[in-house]
């Protein structure tokens, strides 16, 4: 695993530049329906169906602990980025250009925090690629929420200490991370159904 070497920084861009992606013309149009909203259920079991190896962990995948809730980690997946929640199961994810968080731990700032850990990771915001932007309401909240905490110097920087961690190892707690190593694979043989 090696961690990231510096982490995308989004304070210096204004939210609407989040949202839309910094390279945007002035007329580009931001699209917020909740047609554009999908259950975390949802977007795993299509992603499952269409390529159930993108959602493989592998041994030396970047995991980081969750800053909101530590029984919560995040973890990269060719897909994106899931977030593990409580019994090492996937519990939400930035999957291709959609995020989600399951019902049950929404309101707590995961999803937020998920977007982020995916803008820190990544560089930016898959969303960014589209032709237009678009989010449903609790999408828009999320990805305005996730630009206030990148606002907060001390959090972005305790998820940036956490992601280019100098050890080189998974920011996750050894005990934690043996628990869930039966979930992890790297063959290619038979994909493990969390």
């Amino acid at each position: 695993m090696t961690p990231i070497r510096e982490p995308f920084d989004p304070a210096d861009l204004s939210p609407e530049a989040f949202l839309l992606g910094p390279n945007r013309d002035e007329e580009a149009e931001l699209k917020i329906d909740d047609i554009f909203g999908k259950s975390f259920e949802r977007i795993y079991a299509e992603q499952k169906t269409y390529d159930p190896f993108s959602l493989e962990v592998v041994d030396d995948a970047l995991w980081t602990t969750s800053l909101i809730d530590a029984d919560f980690q995040f973890v990269d997946v060719e897909a994106g980025l899931l977030l593990i929640g409580p019994g090492h199961k996937p519990c939400g994810g930035y999957i291709g250009c959609d995020v989600s968080i399951a019902l049950e731990h929404q309101g707590q700032g995961l999803g937020a925090e998920l977007i982020l850990e995916y803008a820190m990771r990544n560089g930016g915001l898959p969303t960014w690629d589209l032709q237009s932007a678009a989010y449903s309401e609790d999408g828009y909240r999320a990805h305005v929420n996730a630009h206030s905490m990148a606002l907060d110097r001390v959090f972005f920087e305790r998820k940036r200490l956490a992601m280019t961690a100098p050890s080189g190892r998974p920011c996750l707690d050894p005990e934690k991370l043996a628990r869930c190593r039966g979930l992890i694979f790297s063959t290619r043989q038979q994909p493990t159904v969390w």
